[in-house]
């Protein structure tokens, strides 16, 4: 007996495959025509690539391929190869600022912890690997939001309760948003207690060459910890910590 599929799922790839060397933007009436769809459909399936960062829309009826697609093809060297070439750098993060550090993916809901270090004076926090983690409320997830563009942390609030879970979670959607552009204005996230009480952190991401965010790396810490002068510490340690991170994942090319 044939196993059974889901055309919408077909439908969403076969407009996907109509991304070629040829063709790098399409129209409704494109996938309409190519790929047999009436245009309101049509339009559904653009309009839902979108809202998952599959394709973004360069300016209005275009499509192109999104930062999802992108970081999937970057990451297809699977995200155990990814977290064993990101683990010396965590160690290093652990080491030289006596916390704890993590890196993480993200599949447009939920971060996934990949890899994660500890010193002796990490404060007791369970950063375990392939832990999955609200996006709303850690540095990580903020982060990942952050660089997945405006539409798609809009369609994710809609998608999503915000439910709080410390006191300074933040739940409101204007608030989300305007943090989301300011952590992409400042390049780095901060989480001050908002899903623990007891625990900070400062994330930044690790891009490809092309810009596509593949990893977001973060030191985490006790709120007392995480003053003014520790966070500007922090942001520089994982500012050095992303530079080599990035040129080990993509050396830079030989003249």
């Amino acid at each position: 007996m044939a196993t059974p599929t889901n055309n919408s799922i077909v439908k969403a790839f076969a407009i996907l495959d109509l991304f070629d060397d040829q063709r790098d933007e399409l129209t409704t009436a494109d996938v309409a025509e190519l790929v047999g769809l009436n245009t309101i459909t049509a339009h559904r399936f653009l309009k839902t690539l979108v809202s998952v960062g599959a394709l973004h829309s360069p300016r209005k009826g275009i499509y192109r391929p999104g930062g999802k697609l992108i970081e999937y093809g970057e990451r297809a060297r699977s995200a155990r190869q990814l977290a064993m070439q990101l683990q010396p750098f965590l160690n290093a993060l652990a080491a030289e600022s006596g916390e704890g550090a993590m890196a993480t993916t993200f599949d447009g809901t939920m971060i996934t912890c990949i890899a994660a270090a500890h010193s002796n004076n990490a404060y007791v926090y369970s950063a375990r690997v392939g832990a999955r983690i609200e996006a709303y409320a850690t540095a990580n997830g903020k982060l990942w939001l952050a660089y997945s563009g405006k539409e798609a942390v809009e369609s994710y609030l809609e998608a999503n309760k915000l439910v709080p879970l410390s006191r300074a979670t933040l739940i409101n959607r204007d608030s989300v948003l305007r943090e989301t552009e300011e952590i992409r204005r400042r390049g780095y996230a901060v989480n001050r207690g908002e899903r623990e009480a007891g625990l900070s952190a400062v994330a930044m991401p690790i891009f490809a060459p092309n810009g596509a965010m593949i990893a977001g790396i973060s030191i985490f810490a006790p709120i007392p910890a995480l003053d003014q002068q520790t966070e500007t510490s922090f942001t520089s340690l994982l500012k050095v910590a992303v530079a080599a991170a990035q040129d080990t994942l993509f050396p830079p090319s030989q003249p």
